[in-house]
């Protein structure tokens, strides 16, 4: 049994959704997704959003002009790859009309590319692409990438959270978009040690119950490979103590995956977008693409 079936959800992709800026970040991910379609035999929408916020009359001339630039750019992807996609130009505010878009026509993955750092702006209300994870209930892979680097190895993060279980489940659905080898990393803080020096305990005692919590966590994942099957993707476990954030940077700085795999809450809250989640650290600061999930399933 696949664990598309397991899960409910149908193995491979079907429906791919692309957005686009028309800028240079933003063609790397329309060339990755028009690959990922390709690999899949999936459909493709292409989707570019115009601030609707400015006179009417702007609003449709810049409609215009993206859909020319947008048609012109895609006329030599579309024979490159061989899909012919779907071409809109939406209006309104860009997350949210990618949200509604996707959820038309039930897309199975978002692709978007890594937007221009605005550090203001960004710590208070987060990047497209954080705001579309949150909000849209999808997978969103964030391509970064030359379309030219192929997919072999993975990392995925797994803190045993739903989300993070969610969003491995569909990496396996999808194969992994092609990666040949996936790493299971799980970070963990031995909270309880720091009490037990402050009691005087014996370091042997500590160094027991650190390693009882990685065997723990090993034995989970162990569990989770037993339940979803991999098929020809090569797979290992890596248990680390650490906090989440300097363990996962310090694994991509050191393996150098083309993707990461990882699960977010989904958190709008003030503190999350002040303070950052380590779903938000790994898609601003990694130099690899990035398929994130929050787990949500789309309202009906």
């Amino acid at each position: 049994m696949s664990a598309g079936e397991m899960t409910g959800r149908p193995a491979g992709l079907r429906n791919l959704l692309i957005a686009t800026d028309l800028s240079g970040r933003s063609e790397k991910a329309v060339m990755r997704g028009l690959s990922i379609a390709a690999q899949f035999g999936a459909r493709a929408l292409v989707v570019h959003v115009v601030d609707d916020d400015q006179p009417s009359s702007l609003v449709e001339v810049e409609a215009e002009r993206s859909a020319a630039l947008l048609n012109e750019m895609l006329a030599p992807l579309a024979g490159k790859f061989g899909v012919q996609p779907e071409v809109r130009i939406l209006r309104g505010i860009e997350s949210e009309a990618i949200r509604l878009a996707a959820d038309e026509v039930n897309a199975d993955l978002l692709v978007l590319g890594a937007h221009r750092r605005q550090i203001l702006r960004d710590v208070f209300t987060g990047t497209t692409v954080e705001r579309v994870i949150r909000t849209s209930g999808r997978p969103v892979l964030m391509a970064r990438l030359d379309v030219s680097v192929s997919y072999n190895t993975a990392i995925a993060a797994i803190d045993l959270s739903q989300p993070a279980l969610d969003a491995f489940r569909f990496a396996s659905d999808v194969s992994f978009l092609g990666c040949r080898e996936v790493t299971l990393l799980h970070a963990f803080l031995p909270l309880a040690g720091g009490m037990m020096r402050y009691a005087d305990v014996g370091e042997s005692r500590i160094d027991d119950y650190t390693g009882s919590l990685a065997d723990e966590a090993r034995g989970a994942i162990d569990h989770l490979l037993e339940a979803v099957p991999l098929g020809d993707v090569a797979a290992r476990v890596e248990v680390t103590e650490g906090a989440a954030i300097g363990v996962i940077k310090e694994a991509i700085s050191t393996a150098r995956p083309e993707l990461v795999v990882l699960g977010t809450k989904g958190n709008s809250t003030l503190k999350n977008l002040l303070l950052g989640s380590v779903a938000n650290a790994i898609l601003r600061d990694a130099e690899c693409d990035v398929l994130a999930w929050s787990g949500r399933r789309p309202a009906a």
